[in-house]
């Protein structure tokens, strides 16, 4: 059996994702890990809370970025689509691509100073595999077993070769990849409780108000820690209020909307950072009722819409209409390849009425409420933009613990979402288990094909997938690919955001 090994950075060959950072309306040059500022604290703006610190508890991006602070992975994705080590220093690959052995970095600890061993990496994940919900387990469903060599070597074996494999352990958003401590989940609840070996720590939580942390002094990479000691996060769901705050010097860093961005495009104070965003606003489909689970039904839906006035109206021309892979992706295709990308009223009335519908028919859109004002106006555009097909949109608004249970028992007919690049872009383009009707069997054949086939080819398989996907509407209709954007006051002297909004960039950001 062959062995192939990786230490340091691992490319996976045409898997690099190729993201172009820009800048306007100002902004700063990032630093790297070896600058310190002469700032101590930093106060940012959040919209939304995290539902759980568990990191196999959720498929919430919002709730992630909490994750993102507080946990480490065995090894990262950069921003090129290479595999960095983390806590895990090198692995080795069988050449069936079913073993992978990692290496453990040694003095790597968690925030209050106690070792971390093979034993948490084993427990994390075996954990993952038997009480992870369905969304994180996916990430993961090539994995059988995880299990500890010695004190330092960790064995994962996989149940089939899978080439998203590293990209997914590599994900800046910790689905299910972050570790945590096993003598910790002992005697803690971790949906409440925290113990990382992430840059920062949690010093204290009051939901829907704020998280306080500061920086952890036992990080194993003191060359990348935070550049300053305290981090606030501000939970604050108007985003207008994050605008006065930012502005008032309150918080020093928020994540605008595009009107917000217009409004403090022109302030002699505050910095406007933008970057193309990898993540992409959808809307679900349950497939798993009439009359969605026919696809003629699903094809109307996105032939109905008008994706550059969303664009235009949603997100006041911050985003791009996208598909399910988005242009800032290498493989995203351009749209008038696909079938069902481009508006055609005519030809949506004729699939509604070939369905059965001549007179049209009437569903409901579960709308994340709070979430931010593009989505609210993404709603209303996708309401009346249907309607002129004869597909007549009731919106039904609900907020996030009510959403989230619609979304993961399937209780809707449509839904808008916000879909996070995770690291492997096969993320982008795979059904939520339970969430919609069974995948076609077409589909599963061509996720086998790439998951299984040749790295080199990974690309080429995931585009084909991406055809056939359009071609069905399935599992999802991609809309819209909003721009990453963060705003900063005076405090601040240096910020660039991740173009996938990943939040571990705050470590770099320097403070007076």
């Amino acid at each position: 059996m062959r062995i192939s090994r990786f230490r340091g950075t691992a490319a996976i060959g045409v898997m690099a994702v190729a993201l172009t950072v820009m800048t306007a309306c100002g902004g700063g040059v990032p630093t790297t890990g070896s600058q310190v500022s002469a700032g101590t604290k930093l106060v940012i703006a959040e919209t939304v809370s995290p539902q759980t610190f568990d990191p196999i508890q959720s498929s919430q991006i919002a709730t992630m970025y909490a994750w993102q602070l507080v946990y480490n992975g065995l090894v990262k994705v950069n921003g090129e689509g290479k595999v960095q080590p983390e806590i895990a220093t090198d692995w080795t690959v069988s050449d069936d691509r079913l073993t992978y052995d990692f290496t453990l970095r040694s003095g790597a600890k968690f925030s209050d100073g106690s070792p971390l061993t093979a034993d948490d990496v084993e427990f994390s994940f075996q954990r993952l595999l038997a009480e992870g919900l369905p969304y994180a387990k996916a990430r993961f469903g090539s994995l059988a077993s995880v299990t500890k060599v010695d004190e330092t070597h960790v064995r994962f074996q996989l149940k089939t070769a899978d080439a998203g494999f590293l990209l997914n352990l590599g994900s800046p958003f910790l689905i299910g990849s972050g570790i945590v401590s096993k003598a910790w989940a002992a005697s803690h609840d971790l949906k409440t409780q925290v113990l990382g070996a992430g840059p920062f720590q949690v010093v204290s939580y009051a939901p829907n108000s704020q998280l306080v942390l500061k920086r952890n002094e036992n990080y194993w990479d003191a060359s990348a820690a935070p550049k300053y000691t305290d981090l606030q996060v501000k939970y604050m769901p108007d985003q207008a209020a994050q605008v006065a705050a930012v502005q008032a010097g309150q918080v020093d860093l928020i994540f605008p909307s595009a009107e917000n961005a217009l409004q403090l495009k022109n302030s002699k104070t505050v910095q406007i950072s933008s970057v193309p965003g990898t993540n992409t606003v959808r809307l679900n489909i349950n497939s798993s009722r009439a009359p969605f689970d026919n696809p003629d039904v699903r094809a109307a839906i996105s032939l109905a819409l008008d994706r550059d006035a969303i664009v235009k109206g949603a997100f006041l021309g911050e985003a791009v209409p996208s598909s399910q892979l988005p242009a800032s992706t290498p493989w995203g295709l351009p749209l008038d390849q696909l079938e069902n990308q481009t508006r055609d009223v005519n030809k949506a009335k004729q699939l509604l009425s070939a369905a059965g519908h001549p007179d049209g028919v009437d569903i409901t859109l579960t709308h994340l409420a709070g979430y931010g004002t593009y989505l609210d106006r993404f709603a209303d555009l996708v309401k009346t933009q249907l309607a002129e097909a004869g597909i007549n949109v009731t919106i039904q608004a609900e907020q996030n613990p009510v959403w989230l249970d619609r979304q993961n028992k399937a209780n809707y007919d449509i839904l808008d979402n916000v879909y996070a690049f995770t690291g492997d872009p096969m993320s982008l383009l795979s059904p939520r288990p339970g969430r919609q009707g069974p995948t076609p069997p077409e589909v599963t054949a061509l996720m086998a094909k790439a998951a299984q086939g040749d790295p080199a080819e990974y690309g080429a398989n995931l585009q084909e997938l991406m055809r056939l996907e359009d071609k069905l509407v399935f599992p999802d209709i991609a809309v819209a690919a909003p721009n990453a954007m963060i705003a900063y006051g005076p405090n601040v002297t240096s910020a660039a955001p991740d173009p996938t909004l990943a939040r571990q960039f705050l470590t770099d950001v320097t403070v007076k």
